[in-house]
């Protein structure tokens, strides 16, 4: 029997790495507050954002307008956290204005609710676009812009500043043998069926693991790192990788939901622009996925992926295929000493649309485990 682990964001998120939409965001925020502590301009824009000083300002530039609120408020630690703060916030200095209400969603979403899911709000503005006075093609120039700081933010984290080691709990987990009560007890009959009448030894054949697909939905490499010595073991990063900023897939792609036929009765191709199910044809990836589930029986390991719906039409593939003979989630343990596996199993249930298929296959609390935590990871980014 074959295994597909699939990597999230929270197998990142375990060694310590700051990957949250928010963290980028907010480094996004930190890089404005450095530029303006040297603008040499009245103002400053990029496409997502303007920082223009106020009337009262107008003769001055950026650099010298901070130098003189340096020198008259010396009790503030005016760095770059906190210099952004004071321009979105103090009007008689600044005018600071969203060139992007797609943008400023986002930015307010993490005000209110504290994280963000940036692929969500985009599929919201396509599938509810004549609610929005914007036009589909200026929403997806700018979600261009956002993967191109997202790229740029995450190449800084992966090269130079970390040291990141391997955690042999971690590496244990993902090369154990299989147990017979993570396997839908539907397909273990049929198994058992099939090999008596083939004359085959059954414990030999479904214990033993002979094929690993590591389906990496980040772009870093961290994950990458612990299959480097484990011979049968095969990479796919199916959203591109850092190494090759092209490749790098940034949108959505849920063609389940109701509203996703609509989109295609548009006859309109800007709404496909970031559609993840059509970027798939742009490499191998994908017909390398379907050539390995269709080749042989197969576990599922999720590891740090939410299963939310931006990836909905791949999940879907995997979860409901004739050879998906179990899904074993691994789950985070809170501070607070609650965990997310109710969360995880309800994200993983919009991925069926067959509930008895999704009862069978999903393996029960008592049987899984916690993602363990890496506290080896040394990280610094500013």
């Amino acid at each position: 029997m074959n295994r597909i682990i699939l990597v999230g964001n929270g197998f990142d998120l375990a060694h310590g790495l700051p990957t949250r939409y928010s963290d980028f965001i907010e480094w996004y925020w930190i890089q404005w507050g450095y530029r303006l502590i040297h603008g040499s301009n009245n103002v400053e824009t990029d496409e997502l954002c303007s920082f223009k000083l106020s009337e009262e300002w107008k003769n001055y530039s950026w650099f010298n307008a901070l130098g003189l609120l340096r020198r008259d408020n010396r009790s503030y630690h005016w760095d770059e956290k906190f210099t952004i703060e004071v321009a979105k916030d103090n009007e008689e200095l600044c005018n600071f204005t969203y060139l992007s209400p797609f943008f400023k969603e986002i930015c307010n979403t993490i005000e209110t609710r504290r994280w963000v899911d940036i692929e969500s709000i985009y599929y919201n503005y396509l599938s509810h676009a004549s609610q929005y006075a914007i036009e589909t093609k200026v929403v997806n120039d700018d979600l261009d812009v956002i993967r191109r700081y997202l790229i740029d933010y995450l190449s800084k984290i992966q090269i130079g500043k970390t040291t990141f080691s391997i955690n042999k709990n971690v590496h244990d987990l993902i090369t154990a043998p299989f147990v017979e009560h993570d396997i839908s007890l539907d397909w273990l009959n049929k198994t058992k069926t099939k090999i008596r009448l083939a004359g085959v030894d059954y414990k030999k054949l479904v214990n033993t693991l002979d094929r690993i697909l590591v389906l990496n939905f980040n772009y870093t490499d961290f994950a990458d790192r612990y299959f480097s010595d484990i011979r049968n073991a095969t990479i796919i990063h199916i959203h591109g990788s850092l190494s090759n900023p092209d490749s790098v897939i940034f949108g959505y792609g849920d063609e389940l939901d109701e509203h996703y036929k609509e989109i295609l009765n548009k006859n309109d191709n800007e709404y496909l622009r970031h559609i993840k199910s059509i970027r798939y044809l742009e490499s191998p990836n994908y017909r390398n996925l379907l050539e390995f589930i269709e080749s042989s029986p197969y576990q599922i390991y999720i590891m740090g992926h939410s299963c939310g719906n931006s990836d909905r039409t791949l999940l879907n593939t995997l979860f409901e295929h004739k050879n998906c003979a179990s899904i074993k989630p691994f789950y985070h343990k809170k501070e607070d000493g609650s965990d997310n596996y109710i969360e995880l199993v309800q994200n993983i249930t919009r991925n069926f649309t067959d509930m008895k298929l999704l009862r069978a296959r999903v393996v029960n609390k008592d049987y899984c485990e916690i993602l363990p935590q890496n506290n080896q990871v040394q990280f610094r980014l500013y």
